[in-house]
This record gives structure tokens, C-alpha cells and sequence, in this order.
């Protein structure tokens, strides 16, 4: 399917990593030291790394890539805690993707994952 996602120019990346932290999804990877999508399924395609990246390396583009999975997203999600499931869940929101939004919080009550809503993170 085509889709938004994000593409890296391998020859701007320094391999810094400043953009790995910022793809809670769990996307991204430094390899051969430089970032790599690693996983179509699990870019949003939103570009939260964007943003972080110093040389520009990253863009968001249309192209063939598989369908986004955000169950798959929030497996990885849950293990980083709370602070990540609340900035996910902002992310989604402040990008008005709201039928990820509302996957993200069926996949939390069905596997009974217990976290403190509060105030979204970041």
C-alpha cells in the first residue's frame, strides 16, 4: 500500500541517535552506524524524530510500505511505562489520529495494562 512514512538519507546521517529516543513506536535503529527504519509497521509516519535530527537526514514521504500496526506499536510502547504510553497517546492526539488513539487504548484495556492517565506527557 502507498503511505506516509518516513525515509532517511543515509549520506546526511551522522548516526548521532538523537532520533531514536524520540520514536517510542520502536522504528528506528542505529546500524552500521547510521539510523535505520527498521520496521514500516511500526513508523507512524507522524515524524516525532523529525525534529530531533541535526543533519536533516529524515524526511516524511509517500511510498509503498506495509500498513501501520499500532497494536504491534503499543506492545513496544508498554514496556517503556507510563510516560511513554502518555506521550504515545498525545502524540496521537495532537495529530488528530484519533482511530490509533482509540486502538492504543483498546490494546491498553484488553491486556489490562494499569497506568496513571493524569496529565499526557510531553
Amino acid at each position: 500500500m502507498e503511505r506516509i512514512i518516513i525515509e532517511i538519507d543515509e549520506s546526511k546521517c551522522s548516526g548521532c541517535g538523537k532520533c531514536i529516543p524520540n520514536c517510542p513506536e520502536g522504528a528506528l535503529q542505529i546500524i552500521d552506524g547510521k539510523a535505520r527504519l527498521v520496521s514500516d509497521p511500526t513508523c507512524d509516519g507522524l515524524g516525532a524524530c523529525l525534529g530531533h535530527c541535526p543533519e536533516g537526514a529524515i524526511a516524511i514521504v509517500k511510498r509503498q510500505a506495509q500498513a501501520y500496526d499500532e497494536r504491534t506499536v503499543m506492545a513496544n510502547i508498554v514496556k517503556q511505562g507510563p510516560n511513554t504510553i502518555r506521550a504515545h497517546l498525545k502524540h496521537l492526539l495532537d495529530h488528530d489520529q484519533i482511530a490509533y488513539y482509540e486502538q492504543a487504548t483498546q490494546y491498553l484495556a484488553e491486556k489490562k495494562v494499569n497506568f496513571s492517565p493524569g496529565q499526557p506527557a510531553g
